[in-house]
């Protein structure tokens, strides 16, 4: 199936949306449960974007970088692999498959601009530096910065116009067991990563929360939505008590509305 350019430079847009999340102060519009259901706006399969992008959330709601280092880049793995599988009508571990490798492709070319090109750019703004001349570090700051973005935004957006044909045709040729076992691995992928999420956020406080999640949906057939209501009940009120409890009670102007 053939893209057109409208849709093309939709996605270019979705992708600018993603890479510049960290201009505006992180609020991680990048994941691919914002992403996905964006590019499936942009490919007329809403719902399917959807789908994708929960399916993708469970891979990568755990990756964030952690000092120095740079994790997969989410928003190309989900753009490639939410079009691909609209345009060709895969099914949803195919999107598991693909989001993972390509993520780390880009992550690639991201680590290269910060070696080769970046590197200019804190050039330069050591020599303003020498003079005292802050302007110019900043300067250097926005101008490389949106420099490395939109050529992210560049790549993911060319994956997607000559990426998905190209992903088809090869696809076309692996044989069907390979891809049977590719679906099986994906398939486990997501439950991977939501148990590296768990194993990093688990604690004795937290153990509770963790059982009392898995009885309701297991065996009083809650669904995920419902739980989710519950969960923000419970940090309400355990905000409010902690809250209580440091202040020792609060104020009648604080019990005021």
């Amino acid at each position: 199936m053939n893209v057109t350019l409208t849709q093309t430079l939709l996605i270019f847009l979705v992708a600018c949306f993603g890479c510049f999340h960290q201009w505006f102060g992180s609020p991680m519009w990048n994941d691919p449960i914002v992403i996905a259901p964006l590019v499936g706006l942009v490919l007329g399969d809403f719902q399917t974007g959807l789908v994708v992008g929960a399916t993708l959330e469970l891979i990568f709601m755990g990756v964030f970088p952690v000092g120095a280092s740079v994790p997969p880049d989410a928003v190309s793995g989900a753009v490639i692999a939410t079009s691909y599988v609209i345009l060709y009508n895969a099914p949803i571990e195919r999107a598991v498959a693909l989001a993972v490798p390509v993520s780390m492709l880009v992550v690639m070319f991201t680590n290269l601009q910060f070696t080769l090109l970046n590197t200019w750019g804190a050039h330069r703004a050591d020599k303003y530096a020498e003079n005292s001349d802050i302007s110019g570090v900043e300067r250097m700051h926005v101008v490389y910065g949106i420099w490395n973005k939109l050529n992210l935004a560049i790549i993911i957006t060319l994956g997607f116009y000559f990426g998905v044909p190209v992903i088809e045709k090869i696809i076309s040729y692996v044989p069907d067991f390979i891809l049977h076992g590719v679906d099986i691995a994906a398939g486990l992928m997501p439950a991977i990563g939501f148990a590296m999420l768990t194993r990093m956020m688990i604690s004795k406080e937290m153990m509770a929360y963790l059982i009392l999640g898995f009885l309701l949906s297991s065996y009083f057939h809650v669904p995920i939505l419902g739980i989710a209501s519950l969960a923000v009940v419970a940090i309400l009120l355990n905000f409010f008590n902690n809250r209580k409890d440091i202040h020792g009670g609060f104020s009648d102007e604080q019990n005021e509305f």
